[in-house]
């Protein structure tokens, strides 16, 4: 089945409620599958169809969700990109992927201009004949939507980089569904939720855990152009919104809104979600205190997202610093250097598999062989299970810190300090030293200038072993974070080699 066939299939959902919201302006269901149809008509008469790279490049706006809907209802395969990349990054991607055509925002048509393939480009905002407006005006309606059979590529998500060079992980169409409707399902969505989507749809996360999953349960869609904590705030108010996800550095700032006297009536929400990065139980704990609701953590990535989370029909709370269960048709394992599984309660990489692992790395069989072992992803996270199943992640195998020849896992560290009532947000890495291999270094964004280091230190002392208390505190006034709000810790092992 093809993906775009979800929001077909719940289209008796919204006979008399919008699908989308987005500026405050409701999106019925026809005016949207009219725009879809029409885009779609675009596409064949261009001969975009099956197995063709259409690189879709925009802020969040209603033309992504038509967009997407009409490339992959014509057979095409999908190639979200962050807006906010730099010219030479989406010169790569389109390097790589060699698309046939380019959806983009007008302000995006020079990043791909030395771009070594050629393709022709619909320009949202663009003016002339190839505008996105005139040209879905212009065509005629199509309806017929690709049958595909479900292990067909549907989408290349290209990975942040986080440990090289970006790769692109090919999704098929089956994998995407099935993530979607399990989501859905697992989370309980009907046509009486309304759900934020806060993230940019370029990632897996708000794309198809989200936006998708929430329309297949026929929910409807607040989309924000960007995240804002006062702008998402107002939007849950205004529109009572009752599903949330998104990153924990949306949820701190949230906090620090609602903390700082701004209006966050927030009380519409009955399930809240966090993904993407480690989640601190003190941050759940401040996020009860201070936004009203508890955030479940989920554990994923874009090769296989989700895979862990609890089940908000049957818990009230998490569990303190897991990320939950295998969800419905999923499954992890903790294995050592070896690949040979751990015993409960050690720690060693967290593999995975279920039905909506990635197919590959889009032209890269080395990666693949490396990452794809047997059925199974190799994630690069650390974490252990217990003996009821919940898998707790104490971090990437790179972030590891070894002090004298002990393990220090950066959470720990940052649920420590997280504890302390002056702290906003906090990282944590391992700074070469010529005595102990590596001490811990922690970079602090403080809520009042009053806190001093000494204070934060000794406050550690009472809460962690002598190896894990931070050597050096640096305080900051922003953590660096990447496109989906992850803090980069690589920019700040940088910052420390020259300090």
């Amino acid at each position: 089945m093809n993906i775009a066939q979800i929001v077909w299939n719940s289209r008796p959902s919204f006979k008399d409620r919008p699908v989308l919201i987005v500026d405050d302006q409701p999106i019925a269901f026809d005016d949207l599958a009219d725009q879809v149809q029409r885009l779609t008509g675009a596409l064949r008469s261009r001969g975009i169809g099956n197995g063709d790279r259409v690189v879709l490049a925009m802020n969040n706006c209603t033309e992504w969700m038509v967009s997407i809907l009409a490339v992959l209802g014509s057979g095409a395969i999908c190639v979200p990109t962050n807006p906010g990349l730099r010219p030479p990054e989406m010169r790569n991607i389109a390097n790589h992927c060699e698309p046939k055509l380019a959806i983009l925002d007008a302000d995006l048509v020079g990043h791909f201009s030395e771009a070594k393939t050629e393709f022709e480009t619909i320009v949202r905002g663009g003016g002339g004949d190839n505008d996105w407006q005139t040209v879905v005006s212009g065509s005629t309606l199509d309806a017929f939507v690709a049958d595909v059979p479900d292990s067909a590529p549907a989408l290349i998500f290209y990975t942040s980089g986080t440990t090289g060079v970006p790769k692109g992980v090919l999704l098929s169409h089956g994998a995407e569904i099935f993530a979607a409707h399990m989501v859905a399902k697992h989370v309980g969505i009907t046509s009486a939720d309304r759900s934020i989507v806060m993230g940019a749809l370029a990632f897996i996360y708000p794309l198809i855990i989200n936006a998708l999953a929430s329309i297949s349960g026929g929910a409807s869609v607040v989309l924000q152009a960007r995240f804002h904590p006062q702008l998402a705030a107002d939007a849950i108010r205004r529109h009572q919104v009752t599903i949330m996800m998104g990153v924990p550095t949306m949820y701190v700032m949230l906090m620090n809104y609602a903390d700082t006297g701004g209006e966050c009536d927030l009380s519409s929400i009955r399930v809240a979600f966090s993904g993407g990065a480690s989640l601190p139980d003190a941050l759940v704990k401040r996020g009860k205190a201070s936004l009203g609701f508890n955030i479940f953590d989920l554990w994923g990535m874009t090769e296989c997202t989700p895979v862990t989370t609890f089940d908000p029909k049957r818990e009230s709370a998490g569990h303190p610093d897991s990320c939950g269960r295998a969800l419905p048709g999923c499954a992890f394992k903790i294995v050592d250097d070896d690949l040979k599984e751990c015993a409960v309660g050690t720690v060693g990489e967290v593999m995975l598999t279920g039905p909506l692992i990635m197919t590959e790395y889009y032209k890269n069989p080395v990666a693949t062989a490396e990452t794809m072992i047997d059925g199974w992803i190799r994630s690069g996270d650390l974490g252990m299970t217990d003996k009821n199943g919940f898998l707790y992640i104490v971090g990437r195998k790179k972030d590891l810190i070894i002090r004298g020849g002990a393990n220090v896992y950066p959470v720990d560290v940052e649920e420590a300090l997280y504890t302390h009532d002056g702290v906003a947000e906090c990282a944590v890495i391992g700074k070469p030293d010529d005595v102990f291999g590596e001490i811990v270094k922690a970079y602090v964004v403080r809520k009042r200038d009053a806190i001093g280091i000494k204070e934060l230190i000794d406050y550690c002392k009472t809460k962690l072993a002598d190896y894990k208390v931070p050597s050096e505190i640096e305080f900051i006034d922003e953590l660096p974070k990447g496109p989906t709000g992850k803090i980069l810790r690589r920019e700040l092992r940088e910052l420390s080699s020259h300090r």
